[in-house]
């Protein structure tokens, strides 16, 4: 102990295991102290898995005494130091920031919209914390000079002013771990300790943890451990990360430990090894602290550059993956890791960006590796946690088919005593009823339907609808209501649908790990709901949301030991024979600077808050550190969906130094990295383009018996049969029909069909003197009960009123000239030669005083023209045949006047049949050779023959295998038995 330098500052070499290396060295720091002294020692960490590694570094031996572990948290929790104040439950405060916030709304909803409460209260108990931890009052931020402000500093002190009392009463966790730290320190002063006190792992970020690593190297036996120390930077380049006491260089990685070390009025030689530890590949550690150099000294590349020696050896370790997608960047890491466990090595990947987590997760899951992820899995990701999220979409409007099917087939719901496979049996059938009825909202009556359907052949089917319906629609909430009953509903419908009818067990919804953690974390709200108050169902949904999706849960037994997912936190501690580092893009890592509502940059500087830069920094020190590990793959992808991607600065920075070296094989070391790289991303897209390739497909023609061919089609099938006849085989001859989308995905097919509702209600009724009114209360009643989406609603009746004066001008004239009028018409019209019936249903016939009809066809898309009428889209033509032959129910034969499609789209038009081309009399005369010249046993039903665009999609493309056809190939004939 007496050879100890007087500075008390030691340094961890970067890329050695901390754990390991303080373990290693702890008994020679304790040497000359007794037993008992060294049992009683401290040790103070800053996360919970650094004092995990540092228990099973002293577990794996040899046999020692051991100190004891604590976290600098722990310090506000010891009742010696805590003092009278106890910190407030963290949810709690937010809680009650949360209703002051949204009292102020109410009282002046200029200031901010009600859809950011959460938003504000989440940002705002942040700012109170920092203000707490590095002493700034409230009275700072008052005294600030805001000459040159907006209005908006205003605004911002009004919310500030309603929790300056929370701040003031040092209720804030922040305010009470500076308390306990304070009154920590002064027991120290009257009572020094006689046996080490250690602080391990902090950069010293907080002022908080400053002053107390401050008090620990005074202390008699104190010690403090920076991690990561850069010994490779040279003395006279430290005092330019900040001259004069400015703070211009927040973002270097070794800042931090150059402010610490001027606050303790030391210099960087003060600073000694711990231990005899060296360094990992020290020519990689010169190489990587010469690419980080602060901005004002980076021409010190020319000069020390050409001394870094042959670069190719100090990269030698260094792998560089550049994927072209995240995807393949994914799927290449996922590749290295699984390699690497081959070599019997232990890997960790470590990234800030859990999309990419998540995505190399999802790979390894295809090899049966499961990762020990250090961040876990959101609670809104586990069963649990989506169940409870889809139970709270029941309280909102509208009740969709969509909500409902993915509701009764999560796989936690119906778990109790009863059958579950009877359970999927119905929702199956019940979804096949919605999907072909069309239906995309669901009430009583729906239900009532379904079960009269299945009464006969499933008689239990009433108890299962009962329990559907009480769990469903007998749930109604008040639109405001105290948190805690919002809770207390919320759980108790999900534990009903948890266990099923009439069950006497619970279910699985709060089983296993995940139900558990949920449980855990919904019981914390519950005893925090009391500080809320009454809040709106809307803001009840968003803040259980955004609380699941906050908390998470982690299964410690579930993954490998040698295949570690980490964040750059946790990484700090965590060393591994390969470490991958992945998503190196700036707004990644570094991390972009999240957006302050309260304070900006210089503001925040002026009251002694901390820098945004702080995070950069930060973020360079954990880059810093991983990247001095025994093998590094640095990963990055060079497009996102929609955009090009910004390397890391460090790693642009790498590059430039590498690329301006050639004397040192600098541009070659740099290939090489890329090309160690590029083997994992070739891997990874020759992974994803495995598939089994089937032998490509000819273009189809089946042939079918003529007996067999269709007998019947709807007029607007003939169309189909001109352009897709394969369409018509599936259909007609396979009888198979597509089913329609739970949620309809293309809202123009949905708009197509109301629209036709309320213009068919329209036309019955008459038209009026208030017709504009009429027509507008019937458009409002019939998309209130076809279309569930409110916002659709208003940009559907948007699109109707833009409209209504053109259409109305245009209806006047047309029944003006009728003498009655007729709405979905049914009409069928047959032949003897060839045997064949064409069906259909006309949207509006009217008689006109002349003697005459005319034929009128509503559409919301686009009108066809008159040549692919004639040629194609026969629907008009068609019918007007149909009515000259009387083919229509309750409507004499007579002649047609004219046709015409009714465009109801963006603006009115119309486009006229082609009556004045061909007659009625033609058109049935070509409809009739057509079908005959379909009854030859050596025509096919051939795909895509006639589309009108290449791009259209047909119903049955996936049938016939187009895209392993093309259609320029030739149709191949097969006869079908």
């Amino acid at each position: 102990m007496s050879d100890r330098p007087k500075s008390k500052i030691y340094g961890l070499p970067l890329g050695t295991n901390v754990a390991e290396a303080f373990a290693s060295g702890f008994h020679d720091f304790c040497e000359g102290l007794s037993p008992v002294q060294i049992a009683k020692s401290e040790v103070f960490v800053n996360t919970a898995r650094m004092q995990r590694s540092l228990r099973e570094a002293f577990d794996r031996g040899p046999d020692s005494l051991v100190p004891r572990i604590k976290l600098l948290t722990d310090i506000s929790s010891d009742p010696l130091f805590s003092g009278a104040e106890t910190a407030p439950n963290a949810l709690q405060l937010k809680l009650e920031i949360s209703r002051l916030i949204s009292s102020l709304l109410d009282a002046a909803p200029d200031i901010a919209p009600k859809s950011s409460l959460f938003p504000l209260t989440d940002s705002l108990v942040s700012l109170l914390d920092e203000m707490a931890e590095e002493g700034v009052s409230f009275e700072d931020l008052k005294s600030l000079d805001i000459t040159d402000q907006s209005g908006h500093w205003s605004r911002a002190l009004d919310f500030l002013k309603i929790v300056e009392p929370i701040l003031d009463q040092g209720q804030i966790a922040g305010a009470l771990q500076q308390q306990a730290v304070e009154r920590q320190i002064e027991h120290w002063a009257d009572n020094p300790p006689d046996h080490p006190v250690i602080v391990l792992g902090s950069t010293g970020s907080r002022k908080t943890t400053r002053i107390l690593m401050k008090a620990v190297a005074a202390l008699p036996h104190g010690a403090v451990l920076l991690p990561g120390f850069d010994w490779a930077m040279p003395a006279d380049v430290w005092p330019e990360l900040g001259k004069d006491g400015s703070s211009i260089q927040e973002d270097h990685p070794q800042f931090r430990f150059w402010n610490f070390l001027q606050e303790m009025d030391l210099s960087v030689v003060d600073v000694e090894q711990w231990s005899s530890c060296p360094a990992q590949h020290s020519p990689l550690n010169d190489l990587i602290s010469l690419s980080l150099r602060p901005a004002p000294v980076t021409d010190a590349w020319l000069e020390e550059g050409p001394k870094l020696g042959e670069l190719t050896v100090a990269t030698e370790t260094l792998s560089l993956i550049e994927a072209p997608s995240p995807r393949v960047e994914a799927e290449a890491i996922a590749i290295r890791m699984r390699y690497a466990l081959q070599e019997q090595k232990t890997v960790a990947l470590i990234s800030p960006d859990r999309n990419l987590t998540r995505q190399v997760a999802a790979a390894l899951d295809r090899w049966d590796l499961v990762p020990d992820d250090s961040a876990g899995v959101p609670l809104t990701l586990t069963p649990p946690g989506r169940l409870l999220c889809q139970v709270m979409d029941l309280f909102l409007p509208p009740m969709t088919a969509e909500k409902l099917v993915t509701l009764l087939k999560h796989p936690i719901v119906h778990t109790g005593n009863m059958d579950r496979g009877q359970h999927l049996l119905r929702t199956r059938e019940l979804e096949l009823l919605l999907r072909r009825s069309g239906k995309v909202s669901v009430d009583v009556e729906t239900l009532g339907d379904f079960a009269e359907r299945r009464r006969n052949s499933d008689p239990e089917i009433v108890v299962w609808l009962g329990w559907l319906k009480k769990a469903v629609f007998d749930n109604t909430v008040s639109p405001n209501a105290p948190l805690e009953d919002y809770l207390r509903h919320h759980i108790a419908i999900a534990e009903y649908l948890s266990a099923g009818p009439d069950s006497s067990e619970m279910g699985e919804l709060w089983l296993e790990a995940e139900g558990r953690s949920v449980e855990q974390a919904i019981t914390s709200l519950t005893e925090a709901a009391q500080s809320s108050g009454a809040v709106s169902l809307r803001d009840y949904t968003n803040l259980v949301r955004g609380y699941l999706a906050n908390e998470t849960v982690r299964n410690h037994d579930e993954g490998r030991p040698d295949l570690l997912i980490l964040g750059t936190l946790e990484s700090r501690v965590q060393s591994a024979d390969l470490v991958i580092l992945g998503g190196l893009n700036d707004g990644v890592w570094p991390p972009a600077p999240n957006p302050d509502p309260w304070l900006n940059r210089q503001m925040r500087k002026d009251v002694g808050l901390l820098s945004p830069d702080r995070r950069i920094g930060l973020s360079a020190h954990d880059y810093q550190q991983a990247l001095s590990s025994k093998e590094v793959v640095i990963s990055r992808s060079v497009r996102t969906a929609d955009s090009d991607t910004v390397p890391s600065r460090w790693v642009n920075r790498l590059a430039n130094l590498l690329s301006g070296l050639p004397n040192n094989h600098g541009p070659k070391a740099l290939d090489e990295m890329k090309e160690r790289g590029n083997v994992w991303v070739q891997a990874a897209e020759s992974q994803l383009s495995v598939t089994e390739q089937p032998n490509p497909t000819h273009r189809p023609s089946p042939q079918p018996p003529i007996n067999h061919r269709p007998k019947q089609l709807s007029v607007t099938k003939i169309k189909t049969l001109i352009r897709d006849p394969y369409a018509i085989y599936a259909e007609a001859l396979l009888r198979l029909r597509p089913l329609n989308q739970l949620s309809v995905r293309q809202e123009y097919q949905l708009r197509g069909v109301l629209f036709h509702k309320i213009l068919q209600h329209f036309t019955e009724a008459g038209l009026t003197a208030d017709a504009e009114d009429e027509l507008l209360k019937i458009a409002e009643k019939v998309l209130l009960k076809g279309c569930p989406w409110p916002h659709v609603r208003l940009q559907w009746e948007s699109r109707l009123k833009s409209i209504i004066p053109a259409f109305l001008t245009q209806e006047a004239k047309r029944q003006d000239q009728r003498t009655k009028g007729y709405t979905e018409v049914r009409g069928k019209l047959s032949s003897d030669l060839p045997d064949f019936t064409l069906v259909g249903i006309a949207d509006r016939i009217d008689l006109t005083n002349d003697g005459l009809a005319a034929i009128y066809d509503y559409k919301t898309g686009s009108l066809p023209s008159k040549p692919q009428q004639r040629h194609f889209d026969k629907q008009l033509l068609l019918e007007a045949a149909m009515q000259e032959r009387g083919a229509f129910e309750r409507i004499t034969a007579t002649a047609v006047k004219e046709a015409k499609f009714l465009g109801i789209g963006s603006k009115v038009a119309a486009v006229d049949a082609p009556l004045d081309e061909v007659s009625a009399d033609q058109v049935w005369a070509d409809l009739l050779k057509l079908i005959t010249n379909w009854n030859d046993q050596d025509r096919g039903y051939s795909a895509r023959i006639a589309m009108f665009k290449k791009s259209d999609i047909g119903n049955y493309d996936h049938l016939s295998r187009f895209g392993e056809w093309s259609v320029s190939d030739d149709a191949k004939p097969e006869p079908v038995k």
